[in-house]
């Protein structure tokens, strides 16, 4: 568990605040894993409680990367929020926990403090660090953004979003189109995909910018409307807004 093979970072948000994730994905194949049963947090956070800074953070990373080969174990993630970036680790036994302990009584730069509790469930993971469907579409958002912000895109002007989706049924196209309209979408035409497991598929509208918090909003409601219908987001596209150009929808 020594080896970072496939690392994400993304933003979401824990108990209604505004948050940071990391997480390594690999883990995801193999979990739980039977020998490493027990959780272990290492948490770094400012000393006067501001915000953590660009330095704090490589300190906070540094810290992480030395509990790493002390015990051997990668981490399996971590959650930032304000002055505290927390990095969870399942460890094998009590001894790797006094090992983050000892780490964390002789930091001087942080206020390190170190917990833990016996999960072989692996929860942690799976349910706060692992990205369900509605938080990896913001990471997709984010690169999608970013791609058209490199050909020249203003992604602060306001355009119409163009959101795919699909279903197994009709019937569940239909019921999702009118709780889509009553949340504030305009309904576009049906597209059918005779080879798709969901064939059922419909584009819907938004006006949106593509600031992250808004283009994010816009795809996280209309993925958890689908979901209670058996649907999902395909994808989503716009029109390119040329940065010289401040209105076109």
């Amino acid at each position: 568990m020594a080896k970072r093979s496939s690392w994400l970072e993304y933003n979401w948000k824990l108990d209604g605040e505004d948050a940071y994730f990391g997480v390594e994905l690999s883990f995801y194949r193999t979990a739980p894993d039977e020998s490493h049963p027990l959780l272990v947090y290492f948490c770094c956070q400012t000393i006067d409680e501001k915000p953590l800074s660009a330095k704090d953070i490589r300190r906070a990373v540094a810290l992480s990367r030395k509990c790493s080969r002390k015990i051997k174990v990668t981490p399996a993630g971590f959650v930032e929020m304000g002055s505290m970036r927390q990095y969870y680790f399942y460890t094998a036994s009590k001894e790797e926990y006094d090992v983050l302990k000892a780490i964390s009584v002789k930091e001087k730069k942080l206020l390190c403090r170190v917990g833990g509790k016996r999960e072989p469930d692996w929860a942690t993971y799976f349910q706060l660090l692992y990205p369900n469907e509605v938080k990896y579409q913001t990471v997709k958002n984010r690169e999608q953004v970013e791609k058209l912000r490199s050909i020249g895109d203003n992604t602060d002007a306001a355009r119409r979003i163009n959101i795919h989706l699909s279903f197994r049924t009709e019937q569940q196209r239909l019921l999702f189109e009118e709780s889509a309209r009553r949340a504030g979408y305009a309904i576009g035409a049906p597209e059918f995909n005779s080879e798709s497991e969901l064939p059922n598929g419909v584009v819907v509208y938004r006006i949106s910018t593509l600031k992250q918090d808004e283009i994010d909003a816009v795809t996280v409601r209309a993925i958890r409307l689908a979901q209670k219908l058996e649907g999902m987001l395909v994808y989503w596209d716009c029109n390119i807004v040329p940065r010289s150009v401040t209105k076109r929808y």
